[in-house]
């Protein structure tokens, strides 16, 4: 096998290197990544290293490690770590080496390889009987086991695979490594020439990209920085990496791809994706590319597109979006991030034989998202079927201020990620995203406690009912959790970080008709819990006692708010809160809402930083029309005497105890 190498010539006599390796002081010839170099792993037998999982591997278990076809170890990780580790190792900058001593001048792109390689394992250099059965073993090997030969018990793989790029350079990885990228395989172990069309250094972060996901499948592995990204990006298509780019770019741990719909394959009928899309669950990522300029763009929708049950209508459905420029519209060819304002995060379609509209109704689109920052499927005077018929658009002041725009604005000033405003997609793509990782709880126990002690004047506890981001976001699933419960806590975070709370003493009673609303009486108050009042405290807001009640729509119904724009599925205290509200009509889901306060009833003690609307409301949300992120749905119940027993016990065993010490 050809490879780079860091060592002096006559050090690598094949029949010498066998019993070079086990001189003492001698060092140890690896091959990382590609590049051969001679390691100081004595070094690693000092005080402060002698019990990281590197020592041990190199000393211990080094045959375990799977080895090239020269016979040289092999290590399957970034050989620029190494390099630099070799260096920090041989030159230290005193006498007593620990793991704190090397982080200090680590770059950060090499922290990965760090935090394995320098581990801490309580197994010794020095084998002890019967400790590879033992609980320091399982963890040693949960971190190493990437690195050792399958043979052996490891997932390191059984074969180094490498290719030399077109100026000598060598990049190799194992079988394991590329074992789910078909082309990027074939590129190892089926063509013989060199890699002509990929610079050495991106190909070596191509391979390093693909050995990361495999070191560390359930994280976000960021794509690497390049100063040729255009030409990374190229890379990464061209061995068949997109989707895991896409996953990269929307960074989200333990997030799985799917590809629900292609344009190119199954046809540009508006009907054909809402096929492909149907029964979706989680979100839907958009990926486009215009015809003339190739600028290629992406919008992750964090819901589904559901469709109006009326053929003729529209329906929108709330749900966070964030564009993607992929390439064309930044100077650096980079993925750029740009997040949908707050209070547009939402998707509007159209039924099979309906338009969305503008409201001059010039123009007419079958899928509209961002409020109209994505319009697929848009004619003028009339809706089209062909969804390659696209407008994007975005304002000035929401693109980002670290990025140079290079693209084109229109004659109202507005920003385009694609090469002009309206256009044809060239490439129209939909992919299903979704994340096994159970959702996060909206406030932790403690502040979650606070609130519900504020909320009530005997011992309490919050028992969850329903999730959005665990349940769904339907109506049908809420009541379905929520059934009969009463005493119910809504603790609902918007999309801009702001967290606010609403205690309804009552249940969510529903009307005996589906089409019509139930009005029930009953105490209602609010909490900011967070983003509107600048001392970050819990703060009680009252509501008057004349708007104190909860009205419940049936299945079929809608609570219209009292100017006749809003519909939602439940209100709360004279609309101050609506829940699955839409203009016109109701929303899809829930997580599109409205919340408001006039400004009289804000508490004078507090300094409240929000906004206002037109009309001089406040809100605590980060404007008063939102998108979840969560919604959550609590009872409250009286806390069980046993437990209140077994906690003053606890309390006044504690007290004890702290006396004890002191004494």
């Amino acid at each position: 096998m050809k490879a780079s190498s860091s060592i002096g010539e006559g050090t690598t006599v094949a029949g010498s290197r066998p019993a070079l390796d086990k001189i003492s002081g001698w060092p140890l010839l690896l091959n990382v990544g590609g590049t051969l170099m001679a390691f100081p792993r004595d070094v690693l037998r000092r005080d402060g290293l002698e019990d990281t999982c590197l020592a041990l591997l190199l000393h211990r278990f080094d045959s375990w490690m799977i080895r090239d076809a020269d016979g040289i170890h092999f290590i399957d990780a970034d050989p620029f770590y190494f390099t630099w580790l070799a260096v920090t190792l041989q030159y230290p900058r005193h006498d007593g080496i620990d793991t704190t001593d090397i982080y200090d001048g680590l770059p950060s792109s090499l922290a990965f390889y760090h935090d394995r390689f320098m581990a801490h394992t309580d197994l010794t250099i020095d084998a002890q009987p019967g400790d590879e059965n033992s609980e320091a073993f399982r963890d040693f090997m949960a971190v190493m086991g990437p690195f050792i030969d399958t043979s052996a018990g490891g997932t390191g793989g059984r074969e180094v695979l490498s290719v030399t790029v077109d100026d000598g350079r060598v990049v190799a990885t194992t079988d394991a490594t590329l074992a789910d990228y078909n082309i990027l395989y074939d590129r190892f172990t089926k063509y013989r020439g060199p890699v002509v069309d990929v610079s050495a250094a991106n190909l070596h972060k191509v391979v390093d990209y693909v050995r990361r996901i495999r070191l560390a499948p359930d994280a976000v592995a960021p794509l690497p920085p390049s100063r040729s990204a255009g030409e990374l990006l190229y890379a990464c298509e061209m061995y068949g990496l997109m989707e895991r780019v896409y996953l990269s770019m929307i960074g989200k741990p333990h997030s799985h791809i799917k590809c629900l719909f292609k344009a190119s394959h199954d046809g540009d009928q508006f009907e054909a994706m809402m096929d492909g899309v149907a029964g979706a669950q989680g979100g839907l990522l958009f990926v486009i590319e215009d015809d003339k300029h190739h600028n290629r763009f992406a919008c992750h929708l964090e819901g589904p597109l559901i469709p109006p049950t009326d053929p003729t209508s529209e329906l929108t459905t709330g749900c966070p979006v964030t564009f993607y420029s992929i390439s064309g519209a930044f100077d650096d060819d980079g993925v750029t991030k740009i997040a949908a304002p707050h209070n547009k995060q939402l998707v509007m379609v159209a039924g099979t034989e309906g338009a969305v509209t503008t409201d001059d109704m010039v123009r007419h689109g079958k899928v509209v998202i961002g409020n109209g920052r994505l319009w697929v499927g848009v004619g003028r005077d009339g809706p089209t079927r062909d969804l390659r018929r696209c407008r994007q658009w975005l304002h000035k002041g929401e693109l980002p201020a670290e990025k140079t725009y290079v693209g084109s604005f229109d004659e109202g000033g507005r920003a385009t990620l694609a090469g002009s405003h309206f256009f044809t997609a060239q490439r129209l793509e939909v992919y299903q995203v979704w994340s096994t990782l159970p959702a996060a709880p909206i406030l932790p126990a403690d502040e979650l406690q606070a609130l519900v002690d504020m909320a009530t004047d005997t011992p309490m506890t919050a028992q969850l009912l329903y999730k959005g981001e665990r349940d769904g976001w339907t109506y049908k699933a809420l009541l379905a959790k929520v059934g009969e419960a009463a005493n119910l806590l809504f603790v609902i975070k918007d999309t801009g970080s702001h967290t606010f709370a609403s205690h309804v003493e009552g249940q969510l009673k529903q009307p005996a008709d589906a089409t019509r609303v139930e009005r029930t009486n009953c105490p209602v108050t609010f909490y900011s819990i967070s983003g509107a009042f600048d001392d970050g405290r819990i703060t009680n807001i009252a509501v008057p006692h004349i708007w104190q009640s909860v009205a419940v729509a049936g299945t079929e119904g809608a609570v219209v708010t009292s100017n006749g724009v809003g519909h939602g599925k439940v209100a709360m205290a004279g609309g101050r809160l609506c829940v699955g509200v839409g203009r016109g009509g109701t929303a899809g889901d829930l997580r599109r809402c409205c919340q408001w306060l006039p400004k009289g009833e804000l508490p004078a003690d507090k300094t409240y930083v929000g906004s206002f609307d037109e009309g001089g409301r406040a809100t605590l949300a980060a404007s008063d029309w939102f998108t979840c992120a969560d919604l959550e749905v609590y009872t409250i119940e009286e806390v069980p005497y046993s437990w209140l027993w077994l906690s003053a016990a606890a309390s006044l065993m504690e007290g004890r105890q702290e006396a004890m010490t002191a004494s």
